[in-house]
């Protein structure tokens, strides 16, 4: 199921282009090249949040009353839903950020995975989740391209018998948001833009680069050029 605002994105092809300037200006601070690593992060954190709160309108939700200060009654409406924030990493650490300040009681788990760059297909190398049983997921990653990884991850997390999924992710290409529809149209999504064109080596076009590159330095590599892989390190 697509909300109603990212339908009218993809026939816009410019999502939510002049419906949230607020959320555009730090779109074009993650697109602009001269953005530095400290302003990166923080748009991406803040693009995290404005997803998060739009998320949080449709999640479900209960009356709750409180008696204030004043000996009177208010009522408010809250999130009654078990959430778990799976981050990708790296390139998905400043947006989680964000949707920790609009859920603050969430549970938060982490996945890395690797993508071939030949045959673009995903490997998850680290795993660090809570239990998923019965619970709201909501997965997240700065750029959603090819869709592979996220489907790698997402195939993980519903072997874990969640209630529901959510994929929230700053970019997609229209190529990878039609794959996890695919795989799965009562999956939730949240995007911030949806770009058009996906290169021949699966990189989104106008995108923003590497997102992981801007937000924390250029990835270290071995001798031979690979970049490192799994079981390379315990820390990882």
């Amino acid at each position: 199921m697509i909300k109603f605002f990212l339908v009218l994105t993809l026939l816009l092809t410019v999502p939510l282009k002049g419906s949230n300037p607020a959320l555009e200006r730090h779109l074009f601070l993650l697109r602009h090249p001269e953005t530095n690593r400290q302003d990166f992060r923080n748009s991406l954190k803040k693009v995290g949040e404005y997803l998060g709160f739009q998320m949080a309108r449709d999640l479900e939700s209960r009356n709750q009353s409180i008696t204030t200060c004043m000996g009177e009654k208010a009522v408010h409406t809250l999130s009654s839903e078990n959430l778990v924030l799976v981050t990708i990493l790296r390139g998905g650490m400043p947006l989680l950020e964000g949707l920790i300040e609009v859920f603050p009681h969430a549970e938060i788990g982490f996945l890395a995975a690797k993508r071939n760059e030949e045959t673009l297909k995903p490997t998850i190398f680290y795993e660090a989740l809570p239990a998923l049983e019965g619970k709201t997921v909501c997965v997240m990653d700065t750029m959603i391209a090819t869709g592979g990884s996220v489907l790698g991850v997402l195939e993980t997390i519903q072997a874990k018998k969640p209630r529901k999924i959510v994929v929230v992710g700053a970019i997609f290409s229209e190529k990878g948001l039609k794959k996890i529809q695919d795989f799965d149209k009562n999956i939730l999504i949240y995007a911030g833009a949806i770009d058009p064109i996906l290169n021949e080596k699966g990189y989104i076009l106008p995108g923003l680069g590497d997102a992981g590159d801007r937000a924390y330095g250029p990835k270290d590599v071995l001798e031979n050029g690979r970049e490192m892989e799994e079981g390379s390190s315990s820390n990882t």
